[in-house]
């Protein structure tokens, strides 16, 4: 545990953005559209994103800062560790290994989801563990590999996908997208909106691949340049999202896709040659599935090696594989927890969607509150991030984030929601691993530099 080993990689700029960007755009902009129409129509779809997006830079500048000071594999658990102590870094590093294996399973389910539209005969259950064992390979022969395949897809995907939204938008009229305002559900737009707002810790969530990856950089990127990398891909994201909602509402009247299977694959079917172009998106959407899923699944295998370097969790999961120099171990992990949720179906991808984003809402307030602690400690200088005001702006954000997130599920099914349940499920499991822990030394948390902050 002592000597830890660092992950090697050589990841350059464009790598970075890739990794940041090509994770937050995975599948939900086809497949959910018609649900944010229905919900606040397009103005509000738009606003949501807009204000959600301006929360979420603010949160990535305060991620930029702390991974500039600490540019170790697994982020926020590696934050949490060395100011608040190995409890709450615990609690933290849990409750996120269960978002990011959630997303996997989701990004699994998706993914058959759109190879069987492409493929009417193709069996899902086969397809989903087919492509988990494909990212599971990729991630055991190195950071590498997988992060050239990322890049490759991500910017393959851009180039598809931002021709077919124009297309869309020469070929829409702004009669289709009224009214701007709306609601198909029979509530307010402004609550459907709120609720985009808090959507937008999970369609935004993804830049963290970045600070989760930030050991493997190259010799020759600067920890100043990975931060503004950061921050541009979230703005990036946060601008498709809203050319997505846009380029779909002016094609065809918008109420018209609220119940669409797949709201966006039907906006296309409407352009000229529309069943080529539908064809294509599909395609593209599958390969951004790829993307996403894979730069998801790094990151859950970066927090587990962090956590294991810290004696949170059996510490096989920090070792290296002699041949690839992978962390095989933690890929292996998981890899097969991927595999077995996948068998939960597509009813599954709904709560996976709220639960995510209940927990990562408190992520980023825990960072920021983290970063306003530490300027005050004198342990981070302000004018090497944002201004102290935008750090209490992004915090405030992310509390009324997750008082979205927390309530949505209430307001979206009767009784006690699942979302909840299956949270206490996992912290009942998460007091059964820390009693393991607490029997295990406290590890080094790095295996690099000294913890330049110490615990209170």
């Amino acid at each position: 545990m002592t000597d830890a080993p660092r992950l090697r990689g050589n990841i350059g700029r464009f790598q970075y953005l890739a990794l940041g960007f090509g994770t937050m755009i995975g599948s939900a902009w086809v497949i959910l559209l018609g649900d944010w129409l229905g919900k606040a129509g397009p103005g509000g779809a738009v606003l949501g994103f807009l204000a959600g997006g301006a929360v979420v830079v603010l949160v990535g500048t305060c991620y930029a800062q702390l991974a500039a000071h600490l540019p170790e594999a697994g982020s926020e658990f590696v934050y949490a560790r060395r100011v608040y102590g190995r409890g709450l870094a615990f609690t933290v590093g849990w409750f996120l290994i269960l978002y990011l294996l959630s997303v996997t399973v989701f990004e699994a389910l998706a993914f058959a989801w759109i190879v069987e539209t492409v493929l009417p005969g193709a069996a899902p259950l086969p397809v989903g563990i087919g492509g988990a064992i494909v990212i599971a390979t990729l991630n055991f022969r190195g950071a590498r590999l997988a992060v050239i395949s990322h890049t490759f897809l991500t910017y393959s995907f851009f180039a598809v996908v931002v021709f077919i939204l124009l297309l869309l938008l020469a070929n829409g009229s702004a009669h289709n997208a009224a009214p701007l305002f709306g609601a198909t559900n029979g509530r307010n737009w402004y609550l459907g909106s709120g609720a985009i707002f808090a959507f937008c810790a999970y369609a935004l969530n993804g830049f963290q691949t970045i600070p989760h990856a930030i050991e493997e950089r190259s010799g020759n990127i600067s920890l100043d340049a990975i931060g503004w990398i950061i921050i541009g891909s979230i703005g990036a994201a946060a601008a498709f999202y809203c050319l997505v909602v846009i380029a779909a509402a002016v094609i065809v009247p918008w109420q018209g896709l609220v119940a669409a299977p797949l709201p966006m694959v039907a906006a296309v079917r409407s352009l000229p040659h529309g069943q080529v172009f539908a064809l294509v998106l599909l395609v593209a959407t599958a390969a951004s599935l790829l993307k996403a899923w894979n730069g998801v699944f790094m990151m859950a295998v970066r927090l587990l090696v962090a956590m294991a370097r810290a004696g949170c969790v059996p510490g096989v999961f920090a070792r290296l594989h002699p041949r690839f120099q992978s962390p095989a171990p933690a890929v292996l992990a998981a890899g097969t927890c991927n595999i077995a949720g996948i068998f939960l179906g597509k009813g599954a991808i709904e709560p996976i969607t709220d639960m995510s984003a209940m927990v990562l809402t408190l992520t980023y307030a825990m960072c920021c509150w983290t970063v306003l602690r530490l300027r005050r400690r004198g342990c981070l200088v302000a004018g090497s991030g944002a201004a102290s005001w935008l750090v209490v702006l992004a915090l405030l954000g992310s509390a009324l984030m997750a008082a979205c997130a927390f309530l949505t599920p209430f307001w979206q099914q009767p009784g006690f929601p699942l979302e909840y349940q299956l949270l206490a499920a996992w912290g009942v499991l998460g007091l059964v691993v820390w009693r393991y822990a607490l029997t295990r030394p406290s590890g080094p948390d790095s295996p690099s530099t000294p913890a330049p902050w110490s615990a209170p």
